[in-house]
Formats: C-alpha cells, structure tokens, sequence
C-alpha cells in the first residue's frame, strides 16, 4: 500500500501557465463582444452579457415568409412522380363532391382515366388528401366501374385497413360494393386475421367483414386463431375449435396454446370489442372446462374484459362461463369492473343476460344489494323504459316466472345455481326482501310514468303481484289516482316504431345514394339561406359609419357572432290515447284487478277500493261510455264480490251516469247492467 504522500510524490509536475498574472488569457466568448452591456453597479447588474438594442429591431415581412414557405412547400410536392396527376384529378374532384353537380358518373370516369397510370392509385390510396378522392368516386361510380376500381384496390387491402386515411376507402367499398366485391374484399385479408385483429384501426373493419360475410368466411376467419397451420391452408371440415384436435387428441394442448397465445395478443392492446374474437374466446373457455388450471388462469385475465365482452351474443355467454368458473376473489372484480356500466349493460340487447345470471348466481345477497340494485335504482324510470332493462327489473322481483321468461331462458339462467352455495328460493327470498319497500316507493313517487303505457303497466303488474303489506297499499293508493283520472292518457305503443320509421327492405345501392343526395340538397338549401342572413348581418357590423372614416376615428369591430347550432332532429312525438281505452292497458288492469282479489289487505286499501273511492262522476262517464272501461269495472266486482253493493250505490247516486249505463249499447255495458242489477 502506497500512502496519499508518497504517492504524490511520484505524481509527474503539473506543466506552468505560460500566461502571467496581469495578462491573462479570457476564454469569455462575451467579454469582447460589441454591443453588450458593461458590468456596473459593483458586479451587480443582471443584464450583464445580454446584447443591447442598437436601434429599431428590423420587422420580419410575414407575408413573405409566407409566400416562400407556401412556395418551398409547393417544390417539395412538385419532386413526387404522381404530383400533376394528382392535381388534375382534384380539380375535377371539387366539382363532384359539389352537391348541385350533375352526371357525376361521368366525371368519375373522367378522373379514373387520369389515376389509371401504373400504380398511382395504390400510391395515392393512402394520402390524406387523394384518399377522399377516390372514396369519393367509389361512391359516385356507376357499378361497373365501382367493380374496376375495387378490383384495383383489392391487392392492398391488408395494408389499407391499418392505414389512417386508406381504410375509409374500404368503408367505402363495404358500403356501396357489390355482393362479389365483399366477398372478394373478406377472402383478401387471409393469412393476416390474427395481425388485423390486434391493429386499432383494423379491428374494427375486421369486425364489420366477420359479421358480413359468409358461414364459411367467418369459419376461415376463426381458423386463424388456431395456430398457423391453418394461417395459409384453410380446412372446410373444421367447424369449431374441438374440430381441431378430435382426432389427434395429443395436438390439443399445443392448438390450445396457439389459442391463448393469439387471445392474449388481442387483450393486451383492450381490443376485444370484437364478434371475431368473442367467438373464440368461447369456443376456448368451453374447451378448457376439463382443465382447471388453464381455466382458472384464463379466467383470471378475461376477469378485467368482462365489460367489453358483452356487446354480441357470444361475448356474453363467455363472460357468464368466466363468472360461473371465477373465485370469490375474480367474482368480486368483475363486479367492481361493471359496476360504472351498469345501466348500459341492464338496457343492452346480449348485456341483460349476463348481468340476470349474475344476480341468479351470487350467495351474498346484502352485497348483490349493495354493489347492483342499488346503483340502478336511481335510473329505475330509465331501466323499466327499456325492453331489456324491465327483463331485469322482473327477474329481481319474480325471478324463474314463466309468465315473464320463456322455460329455454330459465333453463339457461338456472344453470349458474350449481356454482353457489344457497338454496334457490332462499337466495331469491332474501334480495326481494331487500328490494321490494324501495321499488314500492318509486311507484309512489311517479305512479303515472308506471302506468304510462302497455309495456311498462306489464311491469307495474308483476311488481304489485308479488309485493305485499304495507308497500302493496301504497303503491295501489297512488295508482288508483292516475287511472280514475277522466283525461287519463297514455302512449299507444312505447317500443313499436312509426311507419316512418320502420327498417326497409333491401335498396339497391344506388337508389340509397340517390335518396341521400335528395335529403342533402334539401339541407342544403336551409343552410344557405341560414347562412346569407348571417354573412348580410356580418357585413353590416363591419361597414364603419362615414363620420368615423372621414374623422379616422374608427371604433373597434364587435365581435362576429357565433354561428348558431344547428338543432338536433326532434323524435316525431309518439301518439296519446285514452289508457281506458288502449288494449294492452285494458289487460294490465284486469291483471291488477285479478291479483287484488287475492291480496290479504286492511279494509279500504284494495285497488278496487281505491278506484271507487277516488272515481268521480265524471270518471265514471268516461269508462261507461266505453265497452273496455265497462269491463275493467264488471272484473272489478267479480273479483271482490263484497264491493257489488259501493259500486250500484256509485252508479245510481248519478242519474246521468246510471242514464248513460242504460244507454250504453256495448256487451261489457249489458253485462255490467246485469251484474249490478241496473235495468231500464
């Protein structure tokens, strides 16, 4: 060891400065630097090394800043092959996406005789601007030349779904091609499925192909998933994933790999909203129900996606299978992954069935409460209005009923009761209890929207079926004092759509191009004579007045006004009809009255009770002048004989109305004179 002395000691001597004390030699780059202002003020001053202004600073010529870049600009595109093509063409392409032009035909064809030259079309195809040029001209085309510029296309699809511009092209082509074209367009993208599946921008085309094409393309499509043995050789006779591996059974667990691997390629990118890959993921999860480990471990990675995967059909029942098969631990993060999607799930055509099979499923009832019902509760209304969402509200409240399910779906539903622990009737019992005072005060609160039309009044009558006591009496109290109302009116049909609105039959493409260019032109028209007002009233503004041109002394322009927002398209108002009169009412208040008959009540606090007690001379008017109120009120009597004498009492305290009675020529007003025994 050599000390810290010594070893300086041995250290060569450090070369001298040839620079002496007081002529030292400065590196400081500023020091002679004119125009910099002196260090003053004992060393102070913080401007010190900053450059100072000599004069006036020399003021830049924006214009010609302008001009020069817009002209380099101009040289740099004028270097591309393609550039005078492309110039020519957009010429053109102004006048045709012009909506007053006409023979645009004509001038597609026009333009393909200029971009028919080598391969400029597939060089310009991906362009931001020449992109909207040609999807343009596919639109505008007639079908034979739709076809040829297609088929141009055709050979770069792959690269033109994942391209930003290219796959508006391919929207194109999927909306106004030909049958021949789609197909050609869906057999183009073979061997690069499971690529265009993991792209964002090509997943979702890729989607819109597999739910267009054929049986057989969609098979082809899923092969994909498989390995790559079926990537560029397609087998006819593989149907489903089981397919692959039924006769060489030790190949299952490589194609089951294969699977994962593929699916896992797809997750990590949280690009799963997809039929394509819903399809897979269940023909896996149902492939790995022997194996509890690999099921498990899938399973736990679907856990998070759950809320993605309940768009289709498919996607559902592969989430019930990862629920069923979850642990407590992934049961409860699925549920805290649905929990801000709910109601759009509860009101969801494929979502519903998940989220039934969810409540029909799970042991703890206080936590379904708590994480579900509860959350839904404030957009009951919302729910109820929806045709999926009452599937919801019912099975809540009469869970298994076959007057509300078909046998099929119960049988379905029923199946996820294997993976709990508590008895059936048990687990239904407890969340009714806990559900059954906060849906009763809901009716209370708005017991006219319960009864507002047919659909929701179905509803309305399998809650009150089911609900007792005092919730029954309150919710029947409220209920009673909407239908007794003589102007009460409801809507005829809350899900039916108007004639105008009803899907057409099959167009062919160019008559839907020509009726959207007539609706066009038709708005096109209102926003011209919208926007000259705006544009004369502008003008004003900026004109200044004589006095303040001549005198110079202009005042500052107001500042224009925003342009106003176009009004969103209002529904076309859904028709009132009397609800006494409307038939689907007319069935839901003889249901109520049917269950009345059967409620154990205090006296007084029946529905029929509450009718007669809340039925004015001119309700009663209002039914007896109808065949179907005649009716409501002749089940009335028959199901709660005791209230026979209140309502003769009723009828003939009014000599008008017992007059009208009389009157009445309808069979419900004959059998309801009978019955109350009101002859002429």
């Amino acid at each position: 060891m050599v000390s810290s002395k010594e070893a300086d000691k041995t250290r060569p001597p450090r070369p001298k400065s040839n620079l002496k004390p007081g002529n030292k030699k400065s590196n400081d780059k500023f020091k002679s630097a004119p125009n910099f202002a002196k260090k003053s003020d004992g060393g102070h001053n913080k401007f010190a090394g900053k450059p100072v202004c000599s004069g006036e600073p020399e003021k830049q010529d924006w214009n010609k800043f302008k001009q020069e870049k817009k002209e380099l600009k101009l040289k740099r595109k004028s270097t591309r092959d393609t550039y005078e093509i492309t110039k020519e063409a957009k010429q053109i392409y102004e006048k045709l996406r012009c909506r007053k032009t006409e023979n645009k035909d004509q001038l597609v064809e026009q333009m393909f005789k200029i971009l028919n030259v080598g391969d400029t079309i597939s060089k310009i195809v991906k362009a931001h601007d020449t992109a909207r040029v040609l999807q343009c001209m596919l639109k505008h085309a007639t079908p034979a030349l739709r076809v040829e510029i297609s088929d141009k296309l055709l050979p770069f699809v792959v690269e033109m779904c994942q391209s930003k511009y290219a796959q508006f092209c391919v929207q194109r082509m999927l909306k106004y091609g030909a049958p021949a074209t789609k197909s050609k367009l869906v057999d183009s993208l073979f061997g690069h499925i499971v690529r265009l599946a993991g792209h964002s921008i090509a997943s979702g085309l890729l989607d819109i192909m597999y739910q267009g094409g054929t049986r057989q393309q969609r098979t082809h499509m899923r092969q994909e998933f498989y390995g790559d043995l079926y990537r560029k050789a397609k087998d006819s006779s593989v149907k489903t994933l089981s397919d692959t591996y039924k006769e060489a059974t030790n190949m299952k667990a490589s194609i089951l790999g294969s699977v994962k691997a593929n699916l896992d390629h797809v997750a990590n990118k949280n690009l799963v909203d997809s039929s394509l890959v819903h399809c897979v993921m269940l023909e896996y999860l149902r492939a790995c129900e022997d194996e509890e480990e690999k099921l498990e471990e899938t399973v736990t990675a679907f856990a998070a996606l759950v809320p993605h995967m309940l768009s289709t059909k498919e996607g559902s029942e592969a989430a019930v299978i990862c629920f069923y098969k979850s642990t407590p631990k992934n049961r409860r993060a699925i549920i805290k992954n649905i929990k801000e999607h709910l109601l759009k799930i509860a009101t969801h055509e494929h979502g519903h069935v998940f989220l039934i099979s969810l409540l029909n499923a799970l042991d703890d009832t206080k936590a379904t409460k708590k994480a579900i019902y509860d959350h839904l509760h404030g957009d009951l209304k919302q729910l109820v209005g929806n045709q999926y969402g009452r599937r919801v509200v019912q099975w809540l409240v009469a869970p298994g009923d076959t007057t509300c399910f078909h046998p099929t779906f119960i049988r379905v539903i029923e199946e996820g009761l294997a993976f709990g622990k508590k008895e059936k009737e048990t687990r239904r019992k407890e969340i009714f209890e806990q559900i059954e005072a906060p849906i009763a005060e809901a009716i209370v609160e708005d017991a006219a929207f319960w009864l507002s039309n047919s659909h929701i009044g179905l509803v309305t009558a399998d809650i009150l079926n089911h609900i007792q006591g005092v919730s029954y009496q309150k919710a029947v109290e409220a209920l009673a004092q909407v239908v007794v109302q003589p102007d009460w009116r409801i809507t005829a049909d809350a899900d039916g759509a108007q004639p105008s609105q009803q899907k057409k039959g099959h167009q062919d493409v160019e008559d839907i191009i020509a009726e959207a260019t007539k609706q066009r032109k038709k708005l096109t028209k209102i926003e011209e004579s919208s926007d000259d007002d705006d544009d004369q009233s502008e003008q004003e503004q900026d004109k200044p007045d004589k006095e303040e041109a001549e005198n110079g002394t202009v005042k500052p322009k107001r500042a224009k006004k925003e342009p106003k927002p176009k009004p969103a398209k209002e529904e076309p108002a859904k028709p009132l009809v009397k609800g006494i009169e409307e038939a689907g009412m007319h069935i839901v208040l003889k249901k109520i009255l049917k269950n009345d008959g059967k409620q154990q009540v205090e006296e007084g606090q029946s529905f029929g009770e509450q009718i007669l007690k809340h039925l004015t001379s001119d309700g009663l008017k209002a039914w007896l002048s109808v065949n179907r109120g005649c009716f409501v009120l002749l089940k009335l009597v028959e199901e709660r004989p005791q209230l026979l004498e209140t309502s003769r009492t009723a009828i003939q305290a009014e000599p008008e109305v017992s007059q009208l009675l009389r009157s009445q020529k309808t069979q419900g007003a004959k059998l309801l004179a009978g019955k109350l025994n009101i002859g002429k």
